[in-house]
């Protein structure tokens, strides 16, 4: 089975602009199937283009507009049918308004996905690149709100997810722990998360797992060959991880059954009317696709 699903949900963004660009490289692709799922209404173009194509298979649902919500339940729920049918491999969801469609319901599709597979707070974020990759424990939270959620529990199944994960793709990394205040901690008390948390839970999981930290996040990114860095909240490692990789990634869920991954950007709705739009982390999910 070496089959897709893509899901086209908000017609706003870059997203039919992104595919039709990227339309060369779905054909010639090693992938034997993708599967389509949205509005055809919405996303005429996409479906004028693939409907003529034995490659393609579009699911229409109807989105009117009233209740962004349900439409998203509707067409993640069409997905994972999908995979429990065992006719796709991969979803790929492409970039949505988070207000729009997740109504504060969810702080990110990762925890939606999360939510709609019914295997609730076990997920993380990876994101994802060939040369190195970040996991941040916490995601789309207030920094004030940190502290309390970095945890033994949280860091021990993110770090159990990080290593089932490059486990299935056949990919051998370090995992470097960054610490949550500054220089790990050396500086503070013996009452920081690092003495009290942090470290303890990084020594019990270093007899199974290939772990080291927690580690002083100013430095750690010198050397980046085949590691994955855990951050404790999501600037600590998506700024270093866009900086150094730009599009060349993709954002991947990790801790569930089925493995869904979406392009590393946002909506961008500024840019629709440009002419020039990358479509590079794109392309970077099907290239996984294809060689895992």
């Amino acid at each position: 089975m070496n089959s897709i699903c893509i899901l086209l949900i908000d017609e706003k963004s870059i997203s039919e602009k992104v595919i039709i660009k990227s339309f060369d490289k779905l054909i010639k692709s090693q992938i034997k199937k993708i599967y389509i799922i949205g509005d055809k209404i919405k996303f005429q173009k996409i479906y004028k283009k693939i409907n003529k194509c034995n490659k393609f298979e579009f699911y229409n649902i109807k989105n009117d507009g009233k209740n962004n919500f349900l439409f998203l339940k509707k067409i993640t729920k069409k997905s994972i049918n999908l995979f429990k049918d065992k006719k796709i491999k991969y979803l790929i969801n492409m970039p949505i308004d988070k207000k729009r469609f997740l109504n504060n319901n969810f702080s990110g599709f990762t925890e939606f996905f999360s939510f709609m597979c019914k295997d609730k707070k076990k997920e993380n974020m990876l994101l994802y690149n060939d040369t190195f990759s970040v996991c941040p424990i916490t995601t789309h939270i207030e920094i004030k709100k940190v502290d309390k959620l970095i945890t033994k529990k949280k860091i021990i199944y993110t770090v159990k997810n990080i290593f089932n994960f490059y486990k299935k793709i056949n990919k051998k990394v370090q995992i470097v722990y960054l610490g949550l205040n500054p220089h790990a901690g050396i500086d503070l008390n013996n009452n920081s998360k690092e003495e009290r948390v942090i470290k303890p839970t990084i020594s019990l999981l270093k007899k199974k797992f290939p772990i080291i930290g927690p580690v002083s996040a100013d430095t750690a990114f010198r050397k980046i060959s085949n590691k994955i860095f855990i951050g404790n909240y999501h600037d600590q490692v998506l700024i270093p991880f866009k900086l150094i990789n730009k599009f060349n990634g993709i954002n991947i869920t990790i801790g569930k059954k089925y493995i869904r991954m979406s392009p590393d950007h946002g909506t961008g709705k500024r840019l629709k009317k440009n002419e020039y739009i990358s479509n590079e982390s794109f392309v970077n999910c099907i290239k996984f696709c294809e060689k895992y």
